[in-house]
């Protein structure tokens, strides 16, 4: 009983610290400034926002100027255990019937910008297939509501650059594939595919996981330059930056590797025209490869783009300043520690469009136990921890108030602990 006690003591002690791992790299950001990203799309510096919230497909496609394969897309209730949202879009390929599927964004100010971040989540299915290619952001001279072609041919620095933030196919490490005036080309003549860029230490990509990532870039100015910048980071950590002068590192072919004892990286001159600027955000989900049949899925959430760096999602405190005083969300179980079976309790004051998940300490999404319209009053569920191993987990409750006069999205997080038998 005593060696009982002191496991709930320890797991229990343990939360604060978990919480701390889980937000670490959180250090920075404008993301920090709105607790889950509320009210964020509000701030100066944003140039687009999607929360994939909207009530159907149709909907979240007016958002952008160009999509692909609607069909093959659906609003989710898998969302990253920060997020403020209740919904995020699936993109599913079936290969020998689609490619996957895109949403292309001529960004608000048709003349671009100079410097441009975009944040977006990312989980990949735990058994997703190599991808061909992924998010890409960039400029054309002039903007089209549409991404324009170009592989395998290197631009003139007067009609576009491109980057992309890719899963490397097989590998599985994240990296740039870019299009620029000055890329490199391959063993066949004439011939010229996305230079890659190979951050040291390799970033693996997490299938089955949540991925914050990030991606910036700075136009070269003056237009004769080579001060053109760009960089990524996974989950608010910086993975590479390549600009004027850094790295070190040598090229093989296209390919960039960093390396101490090498010569300075020449940076980028995207551009010898004022008129090309970063003008579009394209998320994308090209699959081509597999037998017949072959099914893949991604899910993606709180995309923005910006003007200076935006980090990862902080963790939102429980709003109740929208709701009169005498009625208040709440969130309970019991017993805690947990048995086999758990009854987990929620109030609504309102009526409510609901998601009730339960994420493990990393993050991890483990059961949807509800996601829909529930009246007001109070309700219940219960959760089998039947085959759960052990350790902490975390009950969210997201209740969207189906109010024109009730506009935020509350939420309220309740930590279990499941014992061993």
């Amino acid at each position: 009983m005593k060696e009982r006690l002191f496991l709930i003591v320890f797991l229990c002690a343990s939360i604060f610290s978990i919480q701390i791992r889980l937000h670490a790299n959180v250090q920075y950001g404008l993301a920090s400034e709105y607790p889950g990203d509320k009210g964020i799309k509000n701030d100066r510096s944003i140039v687009f926002t999607e929360d994939f919230e909207e009530p159907t497909l149709d909907d979240v496609a007016a958002h952008w100027d160009e999509v692909v394969n609607l069909g093959g897309m659906s609003l989710e209730s898998d969302v990253p255990i920060v997020s403020s949202g209740i919904q995020s879009l699936q993109m599913t390929s079936i290969i020998g019937q689609n490619t996957g599927g895109h949403l292309y964004k001529r960004l608000v100010d048709y003349a671009g910008y100079d410097t441009l971040y975009a944040r977006f989540y990312v989980k990949f299915a735990q058994n997703c297939h190599p991808v061909h290619h992924f998010v890409h952001m960039g400029g054309y001279n002039p903007p089209t509501p549409w991404p324009q072609g170009g592989a395998g041919v290197r631009p003139n620095g007067d009609e576009r650059f491109t980057t992309g933030i890719e899963p490397m196919g097989s590998a599985w490490r994240w990296d740039f594939y870019t299009y620029w005036m000055h890329m490199r080309g391959n063993p066949v003549p004439n011939t010229y595919w996305g230079n890659t860029f190979h951050p040291t230490p390799t970033v693996p990509v997490e299938r089955g996981e949540w991925i914050c990532v990030e991606i910036m870039m700075i136009c070269n100015n003056p237009l004769g330059s080579y001060n053109g910048e760009q960089a990524f980071w996974i989950n608010g950590e910086p993975s590479i930056h390549l600009g004027e002068g850094f790295p070190n590192g040598y090229w093989i072919w296209d390919k960039f590797y960093p390396h101490p004892d090498s010569v300075p990286f020449e940076g980028f001159q995207w551009r010898i025209v004022d008129e090309l600027k970063v003008n579009f955000f394209w998320l994308l989900f090209y699959m081509t490869e597999g037998p017949p049949g072959q099914i893949d899925t991604v899910w993606f959430d709180d995309v923005i783009v910006a003007t200076e760096y935006i980090g990862p999602l902080t963790g939102i405190e429980e709003d109740t300043s929208r709701i009169p005083s005498n009625e208040s969300y709440s969130l309970s179980n019991y017993p805690n520690p947990c048995g086999q079976l758990t009854v987990i309790s929620y109030q609504l004051p309102v009526k409510s469009r609901v998601s009730l998940t339960i994420y493990d300490i990393t993050g991890r999404q483990v059961i949807t136990l509800i996601n829909k319209e529930i009246n007001a009053g109070y309700h219940s569920t219960k959760w089998n921890t039947e085959g759960i191993t052990p350790g902490i987990y975390l009950a969210k409750l997201k209740a969207c108030p189906i109010d024109d006069k009730l506009e935020e999205t509350f939420y309220a997080l309740r930590k279990m602990v499941v014992l061993g038998e």
